[in-house]
């Protein structure tokens, strides 16, 4: 299974933290878990492991991505003082001045 694929089993199409990931898959794994699931068992038990195994995939993803701790690259990945976010962004715009 690729990481795409992975991503499509708990309905993931863009971005997730891991915190994200985690809380996802524990809500699928508390619905199709064979001693909880009301689905028949068969099914339940194969789309547990397909769930399993695609967490599994995402998660060793997630903790293998390498992160930046330089600031340029922190302010993009982060909410920031609306302030700066509007002058890095139109600051210079003569319309502004």
């Amino acid at each position: 299974m690729t990481i795409p694929e992975a991503a499509e089993v708990p309905g993931i199409f863009g971005k997730a933290s891991l915190t994200g990931i985690h809380a996802r898959f524990h809500d699928l794994m508390k619905e199709w878990h064979s001693d909880v699931s009301h689905h028949d068992p068969d099914l339940s038990h194969i789309t547990f492991i397909r769930i399993k195994d695609a967490y599994n995939i995402l998660v060793e993803y997630g903790m293998n991505y390498e992160l930046s701790f330089r600031a340029e690259d922190i302010r993009k990945g982060t909410d920031f003082d609306s302030r700066e976010f509007w002058m890095s962004r139109f600051g210079d715009d003569p319309i502004w001045s």
